[in-house]
């Protein structure tokens, strides 16, 4: 054994049950605790401790364990690759003790990107070949709706929460009170004692493509993925990067991490399967936070990842920055691969300075994917809560959503014709409530686009303008929406949709620019109903569905 030591010399409304006024808000459900990915036993071969500086970088050879000292602080500098082909271990004993792994004098102008094995210029950690990360900080609770003790002294913000907010990140010792309504922050603990960084001058990043499942718990990762650009995002180094690793990265566990003022990206399991992030926050990233690369029709290489479970994620401060073009900017990429879920987890702050069609949530049309969304929440976002942009015939159903203060839509729903089924929602204080631009279509399971059990507390509806005809129409079932404004006149197609039980009566209808084609049916609770023309008339009609 080597021993190295001073060389050279940081939605839902509650996650709990709470009370505001008389009302009851809960929707994050409890989560069990994590299985760490089984180690690779090793006898220890190296201990760094104490301060210890590696200009450059060093290389853990395969069947070797390099530790950090689990009872001393410890930090090692480098400003060369890190390799891992063994297992490189960072687990303090307890919270007392700090270990960090800092780059430094990183130049981001010199890495080129590309390949599958670690680049000279590209200088960051790279698990290849059996590599295996064991990762394990103090574990606490990651982020909360309510101040922890524990926390004290640890750097704790709260997300923006109020009408118009979208950008403001306070730091905080206390839970702020909840809002008008009845929502409070989320309160995100940044401090870690276990780090991995670069420097605000260089970014590094963490690149995994190894046949083992990697455990990274409780760790703070800051100044990472080199600055989004046209040309950096081909790099492909961001912040955890899961690459192309297939079956290896089954087993592999984040959870508890932070990765935070970084360039690109945050969480990325791109071409790799398996793989749980649970309690994760992404925190003033650039680009989608979490992400893969979507399939190209042009490549032969699939990028799909499956089996993959986003749980209690946060992601808080998306942007582009100055000179940001990209419109469907996102917190969330749904990508395409089998087996896929985001359940609990919340989407705060995306923003930027070009189009309209950010959103905390994102299904576009380069990914088809169906996910299990699951008791999800977008809020304070300067776009929308969600924005799909899909034209496909597979299901996709999304549950108990929460969206509230989105400044323009609680969900935009495009493109042209799919049977996405949307139930339980909860859309407050958005700029509209649902901005539909698809129209209906069957698929198995399905008999046509629907969304049903939606609570607006009377937010409108907005329906813009068709390039294709729909195949059936778009069907909502109880909601309390309150105006509904069809504005479809400048497309080629007309539109077709059908009410129930949602309260609406002709004068919350506005058909100025309707589609003269456009055929609105509306069944009433009671069971009466009746069909709107788009020149005003009213027709009383048979009722037209019957549940079930």
């Amino acid at each position: 054994m080597v021993v190295l030591a001073a060389c050279d010399s940081g939605a839902s409304r509650a996650s709990t049950t709470e009370m505001a006024g008389t009302t009851e808000h809960s929707h994050v459900t409890s989560v069990p605790t994590a299985t760490v990915a089984p180690s690779v036993e090793l006898p220890v071969t190296k201990i760094f401790s104490g301060e210890v500086s590696l200009p450059e970088g060093f290389t853990v050879p395969a069947e070797e364990r390099w530790v950090f000292d689990p009872d001393a602080d410890t930090k090692v500098t480098v400003s060369g690759n890190v390799i891992v082909e063994g297992v490189l271990e960072m687990r303090p004993r307890s919270g007392e003790v700090e270990h960090a792994l800092i780059f430094e004098g990183v130049d981001e102008s010199g890495f080129v990107g590309g390949g599958l094995d670690p680049v000279e210029s590209d200088v960051g950690l790279w698990v290849m070949g059996n590599g295996q990360l064991l990762i394990e900080g103090e574990e606490k609770t990651a982020w909360s709706y309510e101040f922890d003790p524990a926390w004290e002294g640890d750097e704790v913000v709260a997300t923006p929460y109020l009408p118009g907010e979208y950008t403001t990140f306070e730091p905080v010792s206390e839970a702020p009170p909840p809002n008008e309504l009845g929502y409070r922050a989320e309160l995100l603990n940044l401090s870690r004692n276990v780090r991995i960084e670069g420097t605000p001058d260089g970014f590094t990043h963490v690149f995994i493509r190894s046949t083992r499942p990697q455990t990274i718990r409780y760790a703070a990762l800051r100044y990472v993925a080199p600055a989004f650009s046209e040309e950096t995002d081909r790099t492909g180094r961001y912040g955890i990067h899961f690459h192309m690793a297939g079956d290896g990265s089954r087993g592999s566990i984040v959870e508890g991490v932070v990765v935070r003022d970084a360039g690109n990206h945050a969480f990325v399991p791109h071409g790799s399967h398996g793989i749980t992030f649970r309690s994760t926050i992404a925190y003033h990233v650039m680009n989608e936070a979490y992400w893969w690369d979507p399939n190209d029709d042009d490549e032969e290489i699939a990028h799909d990842s499956h089996d993959i479970l986003w749980e209690r994620a946060v992601a808080a401060g998306i942007d582009l920055g100055p000179g940001g073009s990209r419109y469907r900017l996102a917190a969330f990429f749904l990508g395409d691969g089998a087996n896929l879920v985001v359940r609990d987890s919340v989407a705060v702050g995306v923003q930027g300075e070009s189009g309209s069609d950010r959103a905390g949530f994102i299904w576009p049309e380069a990914a088809g994917a169906p996910w299990t969304f699951e008791g999800n929440l977008a809020h304070n976002n300067d776009a929308n809560g969600i924005f799909v942009w899909q034209n496909i015939s597979n299901r996709h159903d999304t549950t108990t959503f929460t969206a509230y203060y989105n400044a323009q839509a609680g969900i935009e729903h495009g493109a042209y014709s799919n049977a996405y089924q949307y139930r339980d929602l909860t859309l407050l204080g958005n700029g509209v409530a649902i901005h539909s631009h698809a129209l209906g279509e069957p698929t198995e399971g399905a008999d046509t686009q629907t969304w049903a059990d939606i609570t607006s507390e009377g937010g409108g509806l907005f329906i813009d303008k068709h390039a294709r005809p729909g195949e059936a129409p778009v069907r909502f079932l109880r909601c309390d929406l309150g105006k509904v404004m069809v504005a479809d006149g400048g497309g080629d197609e007309p539109g077709a949709y059908d009410f129930v039980d949602c309260g609406l009566e002709p004068e919350d209808f506005d058909l100025t620019q309707a589609h003269p084609g456009t055929v609105i049916r509306v069944q009433r609770g009671d069971g009466s109903a009746y069909r709107l023309g788009v020149g005003g008339s009213v027709e009383e009609i048979t009722p037209f569905y019957t549940e079930g």
